[in-house]
């Protein structure tokens, strides 16, 4: 009897433990490698295949949204991968991109065209340097290929290559670019033919300004889009990355390095036309903000991964839920604050989750892959209701929480929202498809006011809303 009470007692103990290291609503280590993750991507149409890239090992695959990894490197000469890019029509061709140490050779652009089994050396005709910073792969059409290529030694010649073929040829692709040294490329998912594109410094020297570009034609032709940058030659602020709003394609997120207090966050609301900065992470010389994404369900919420060039202070990663007016602190759990982060990438199959690509240079733990899953959405009774209903969130009134319960009775997309009381769309909380069962959401008022809402669940031809109070 004592033995039977002892090994339920330890599996109890167990439990608890993988529980607290594994858990909701925190920061959780999804993969223990040792490696730098610079890059992450995901499978559009299968969410339950994800990719990254490493400085340090190649690229790894998971098929079971990030439960397991293992190596796809076969064919890989030279894996130190920088970034990653999966064909949104095609999601079995894959492009990875290396840094340019590998030499002439073996560094470059590599493509798989089956989910990353196999890979092949496809950049034969870049000929200005093999770093590549950036890919974009047109969201229709799997053939037509951009890339942002960066030399650290000397002024890069063409700086934009663009491919019509998949890879087997590639053209200079930078009329209008007059900083040829690229960090990032980001493509309209809604409009493919718009494109932008980020630049580091000025070389020879060093300087800036570091510059926007757009591009209205897939990439051939650019214009600089840099009113509210920093835009001074003493300016070195380097464009690290971009991220643009897939349901607000006007909408995109600039992180720009901080070698002096120039840089910072920027986002423009209208593509570009004008750029306002983000007060709000660290804003100390020698902050690196390395990744930026923005929530693909809620277009005000941002997140940043930092970095910090003397290898102390403030890092780990920064969010905002009001469109950049505030920022917090977003570290936590197995996720420290002085932790470099190089890459992010949402989930929404499922319960919401943002995975983190660590990179620390000073840390093994602050290497691999981490996951933060939001239980906003979870099954509370197993039986299959046999009626839509949405019930009254509790508490009513709030501040700052509550939840909303509501039941369906077959699978179906649905959208839950919430309106202002003139029927302003202000957080999309749900907007896919959900299996049969009763939810509940955790809402967080976040920034809004003191006020009457109105939240919506739709499905087909079934609308339901109610109204809810926050009190402050």
């Amino acid at each position: 009897m004592k033995k039977v009470v002892l090994i339920l007692s330890l599996i109890f103990i167990a439990s608890q433990f993988l529980l607290s290291q594994d858990g909701p609503n925190a920061w959780s280590v999804n993969f223990g490698i040792n490696a730098r993750i610079f890059t992450l991507a995901i499978n559009p149409q299968n969410q339950n295949v994800m990719y990254f890239g490493s400085l340090d090992s190649g690229v790894y695959k998971s098929t079971n949204g990030g439960l397991n990894w293992a190596p796809a490197n076969n064919g890989m000469i030279y894996n130190k991968v920088q970034c990653l890019a999966i064909s949104a029509s095609n999601p079995n061709i894959i492009f990875a991109g290396t840094d340019s140490l590998g030499g002439w050779t073996n560094s470059g652009i590599y493509k798989s065209t089956d989910a990353g089994a196999n890979w092949t050396l496809v950049s034969a005709d870049i000929y200005d340097t093999k770093g590549i910073q950036a890919i974009v792969v047109h969201p229709t059409n799997p053939n037509i290929v951009v890339c942002g290529v960066f030399n650290a030694l000397a002024a890069s010649v063409v700086g934009i290559w663009k491919s019509t073929n998949g890879g087997i040829n590639w053209s200079p692709s930078s009329t209008g670019v007059d900083n040829k040294q690229i960090l990032s490329l980001i493509v309209n998912p809604k409009n493919p033919n718009v494109m932008y594109a980020g630049s580091s410094l000025v070389m020879p020297g060093s300087t800036g300004p570091s510059k926007i570009y757009r591009s209205n034609d897939a990439g051939s032709n650019w214009t600089a889009v840099t009113n509210g940058l920093p835009t001074g030659a003493t300016t070195g602020n380097p464009i690290r990355c971009m991220s643009i709003s897939p349901t607000d394609t006007a909408k995109v997120l600039a992180a720009i390095f901080v070698n002096d207090t120039t840089g910072g966050i920027y986002v423009t609301t209208n593509g570009g036309q004008l750029w306002s900065k983000k007060w709000g992470i660290p804003n100390t010389t020698g902050t690196l903000p390395r990744s930026a994404v923005i929530n693909p369900l809620n277009p005000n919420e941002f997140y940043v991964g930092v970095d910090q060039s003397g290898g102390t202070g403030s890092m780990g990663i920064w969010r905002t839920t009001d469109g950049g007016a505030t920022w917090a602190d977003f570290s936590g759990g197995s996720l420290l604050n002085s932790y470099t982060i190089r890459a992010l990438l949402f989930k929404t199959l499922g319960n919401l989750t943002l995975f983190a690509g660590g990179a620390t240079s000073s840390s093994a733990s602050g290497r691999g892959t981490f996951e933060y899953t939001w239980t906003a959405l979870g099954i509370y009774n197993p039986e299959v209701p046999v009626k839509f209903n949405l019930d009254q969130n509790y508490p009513n009134p709030f501040n700052p929480s509550t939840s909303i319960k509501f039941d369906i009775p077959k699978s179906s997309f649905i959208k839950l929202a919430v309106y202002d009381i003139i029927g302003r769309e202000l957080r999309l909380l749900i907007n896919d498809y959900r299996n049969a069962g009763s939810y509940i959401v955790n809402f967080e008022a976040g920034s809004l006011s003191s006020g009457v809402y109105i939240y919506r669940l739709e499905s087909g031809n079934f609308i339901s809303e109610k109204r809810m109070i926050i009190v402050k």
